[in-house]
């Protein structure tokens, strides 16, 4: 379960990100990365949950958001901000895929 943990502990990074890159004057970036945030941990949270185990897949509409957000949002060159938006929704395209029970033996091995 390390990858829900990492997804959480990106959330914090993205709730705080506005305040870091002084964006936190802009009322979309602030409120769409709270939104994001909130979505990510509801959504790692309830994968702890063995019958929504798979609710972390939902995390890759968020980081797609995320990354279509960042490039599409406003003009170039990209603002702090929209850099960050992108490479978080990558890097939460790379966790999200990893599953529940990846640090675990497989299945038969346990049961053997």
């Amino acid at each position: 379960m390390w990858g829900r943990i990492v997804e959480m502990m990106t959330g914090v990074w993205l709730l705080l990100s506005p305040f870091i890159f002084a964006a936190q004057h802009d009322p979309a970036v602030l409120w769409g990365d709270t939104a994001a945030a909130i979505l990510i941990w509801i959504l790692s949270s309830v994968s702890y949950w063995p019958p929504l185990k798979y609710a972390h897949w939902g995390i890759l509409l968020v980081a797609v958001g995320l990354v279509l957000v960042g490039r599409f949002s406003a003009d170039m060159p990209a603002t702090t901000a929209q850099q960050n938006h992108i490479f978080v929704g990558l890097f939460l395209l790379m966790i999200a895929i990893i599953p529940n029970e990846a640090s675990q033996p497989p299945v038969q091995w346990r049961e053997f």
